[in-house]
């Protein structure tokens, strides 16, 4: 049998510590083994020899799989994968197991979890119970004890955390029981390895000032806390783990205990709750009952770091016994041998034909997110689904936005979430970023991307000519980018976005905006707070244009901590304007809106600001428009392809080219070319907004009746499905080059 393994490998996260286990085990055991990598976060944590052999796997052929293990999140598995077996190897995000894991937990041939809570979590919730199976996290055992890594800043009694600050790993619990265990000057060290799981940049010692603040201690008296806030190699983190005299893990919910397995087996004792993936017992640790909310009981965890300081020098055989345990039930060789056992016993789980008379079309990308690129794949889908064009599958490839884990697409987009075709689908659509230009298993492959900076990055242009049979983009400004980048014009297609006339409309009630007097004229800005944006120029204008003695506001709804726009360059001196009481009235909205919420927002704004100097469309724009109001943008650029001087108060643009052919660490095919307006003449076009407003009235009532009637998402999905039929009407996909 040849298995093929998809899922990160490169990185700290326990999905990759776990994948790299298992592939060992499987070498070890002869098996034939084949890797799909998948990136999730930058960097590597491997030395690189180790890389090297990875790399071998990643280079075996794909096309003889006979099964692949997929070792991601439930919520972002692939249906469409190699092989006749589908296999989900996962970890449960939490005690309840949410919708959108169900869905696709339900169409995988077998389910692997690490632990008996999370089997039963999951048969409880209505999975087949023959389907799924416990496979516990492998842990390769150290052959000796490793020599503990040297800090200059540890001392005494050191206590190791691994602190996910995106996640439920409980660090703010753990702030909060370490200051009540102990003051400063005590002989003792918590050591936080801090990560943020979901990419974004933070101030881990600032957030945890923050945290202990708000806790209500005095950091000046906390004991001392050392932040690593970097990736610490593989080979280094046997040495951490015995620099430390317990390993804490403060989570909530069902864990996996990669951490806390790892640590065991290089025989430290750990704090943790029963359920935290680990054999924890007295005879390893010490066992934290949960309080009321859920979260450890902060009381019984103080008690157990100021016992391990009691008993520093007597904590050997905890260690031992731990290390024992984890050897007894998560050894590689015998994790490795329940695995290729469960293979053998797999059947595939019948799937129905579809009904729709079209092609089959899978459509990957994020889904449920708060963004722009999941608001255009779930529209896009509900008009193809609606329209019956094609019959159509919806893959997600994100995680949910913090606060709505479970989410699923509702109507026609719920329903092509939920379809899983009985063969491959004809053809493929990648909308993403970064972009995936990944060749499915069969059929066609087409890779949505709104590219904003004018040329593209070589990278790209290589991906498109090695395998990619077509190339969708929102605008003719985009296209324009790929043909002067070298792309063969013919290989790239304008595929709209829209909206949605029945939400985005004229005349809805206005959202409250609590903060924001009533009789203020309002403008209103949405999206990132970026340079590509021109937040920067629109925040000069403002500040140009109008005083604190105007009646006048403005509104900037950005999308916030978790967001698509990271980091964002402006926010500090919103923050600033929103706070000086001697400026023009600035309202930051940070709350998250819903679907429903964002129309509502719009109508609760007198004019849109949008002076962005490169964009791939321009939504924000559009949907602004088909809400009637008017909206203030550049002349040229993405927007020209749905604004005139008719529908739009437009600002006057001249191009600008940047000296550097670098955007973060992409080299474009030339250098950044972008558009931009004068702020002073950004300032006079709000300022006449404001001065004239029932003539503004008026544009927006037109751009109201020409967006709703040529720039639909119904329209949009004409387009799309008129392509997608002539590219599964080929005989032969595009030959890739080797």
């Amino acid at each position: 049998m040849i298995i093929a393994w998809r899922g990160p490998v490169l990185d700290r996260s326990p999905w990759a510590a776990g994948t790299r286990a298992h592939l060992a085990g499987l070498r070890a055991a002869g098996a034939e083994v084949a890797l799909e990598p998948l990136l999730w976060q930058q960097g590597s944590v491997l030395a690189p020899a180790d890389e090297a052999a990875l790399a071998v796997l990643a280079h075996r052929t794909l096309d003889d799989v006979e099964v692949t293990v997929q070792h991601v999140p439930g919520r972002i598995l692939d249906p469409y994968t190699r092989g006749r077996l589908r296999v989900a190897l996962t970890a449960l995000p939490g005690d309840v197991p949410g919708e959108d894991w169900l869905m696709r937990l339900g169409q995988m041939d077998d389910v692997w979890v690490p632990t008996a809570a999370q089997r039963d979590a999951l048969v409880g919730a209505g999975l087949d119970p023959d389907r799924v199976a416990v496979v516990p996290e492998p842990v390769e055992m150290p052959e000796a004890l490793p020599a503990p890594l040297a800090h200059p800043d540890m001392h005494g009694t050191v206590v190791l955390a691994v602190a996910d600050w995106a996640a439920r790993s409980g660090w703010d619990v753990l702030l909060d029981a370490w200051c009540r265990a102990f003051r400063a000057g005590d002989d003792v060290t918590l050591v936080l390895l801090a990560f943020a799981s979901d990419g974004v940049e933070a101030d881990f010692g600032a957030r945890a000032l923050e945290a202990v603040t708000r806790a209500g201690h005095d950091p000046a008296a906390m004991a001392d806390v050392v932040i690593l806030d970097e990736a610490v190699p593989v080979a280094r983190m046997g040495s951490l783990f015995a620099a430390a005299h317990a390993v804490c893990a403060p989570g909530t919910g069902l864990a996996r205990g990669r951490d806390l397995l790892e640590a065991m087996a290089c025989g430290r004792p750990v704090i943790a709750r029963a359920g935290a993936g680990a054999p924890i017992d007295a005879s390893t640790g010490w066992v934290l009952p949960e309080g009321a909310d859920g979260r450890p009981d902060r009381n019984a965890l103080v008690a157990a770091l100021r016992d391990v300081h009691a008993r520093r020098d007597d904590l050997a055989g905890l260690g031992a016994a731990a290390r024992a345990a984890v050897a007894a039930a998560h050894a590689t060789p015998a994790v490795t041998a329940r695995v290729l056992e469960r293979l053998e016993g797999i059947t595939p789980r019948r799937r129905s034909p579809g009904e729709a008379s079209g092609p089959r079309v899978a459509l990957y990308g994020a889904v449920t997110r708060s963004h722009s690129l999941a608001t255009v794949n779930r529209s896009l889908a509900d008009s193809l689904v609606r329209a019956g064009a094609v019959d159509l599958s919806l893959v997600e490839v994100e995680p949910a936005d913090p606060g709505r884990e479970g989410a699923m697409p509702v109507g026609a987009a719920g329903r092509a979430a939920r379809r899983l075709f009985d063969g491959m689908p004809e053809v493929t659509i990648r909308h993403g970023y970064p972009p995936s230009f990944a060749r499915p298993p069969a059929g066609r492959l087409v890779v949505t991307l709104p590219w904003e900076f004018g040329p593209i990055p070589r990278d790209w242009r290589r991906a498109i000519e090695d395998g990619v049979d077509e190339v969708w983009v929102p605008s003719r400004h985009v296209r324009d980018g790929f043909a002067a980048s070298g792309v063969d014009p013919d290989v790239v297609r304008v595929v709209p976005n829209g909206i949605d006339p029945l939400r985005h409309r004229p005349g809805l009630e206005p959202l409250p905006l609590p903060g924001v007097r009533p009789g203020d004229h309002r403008f209103l800005y949405v999206g990132g707070l970026l340079w590509r944006k021109g937040a920067d120029l629109l925040l000069d204008a403002y500040r140009a244009a109008f005083t604190r003695d105007d009646d006048v506001v403005l509104i900037v709804k950005d999308f916030g901590r978790g967001g698509p726009y990271q980091p964002q360059e402006a926010e500090e001196r919103v923050r600033a304007m929103a706070a000086d009481p001697e400026g023009p009235r600035v309202h930051f909205l940070r709350d998250r809106l819903t679907d429903d919420e964002m129309p509502r927002l719009y109508a609760s704004a007198d004019c849109l600001v949008h002076p962005y100097r490169g964009e791939g469309y321009g939504l924000t724009v559009a949907e602004g428009m088909a809400c009637g109001l008017p909206v203030i943008t550049p002349e040229g650029g993405a927007t020209a392809d749905f604004c005139d001087a008719d529908t739009a108060l437009l600002v006057p643009s001249h191009p600008l080219v940047l000296d550097r052919t670098r955007v973060g660490d992409l080299e474009l095919s030339g250098p950044v070319t972008v558009i931009e307006v004068l702020a002073l003449d950004l300032a006079r076009a709000m300022r006449d907004a404001y001065e004239r407003r029932e003539e503004a009235r008026e544009v927006g009532h037109r751009a109201a009746a020409h967006i709703r009637a040529h720039h639909t998402w119904d329209r949009a999905a004409e387009v799309a499905a008129a392509r997608l039929r002539a590219l599964a009407g080929h005989d032969a996909p595009r030959t890739v080059t080797a």
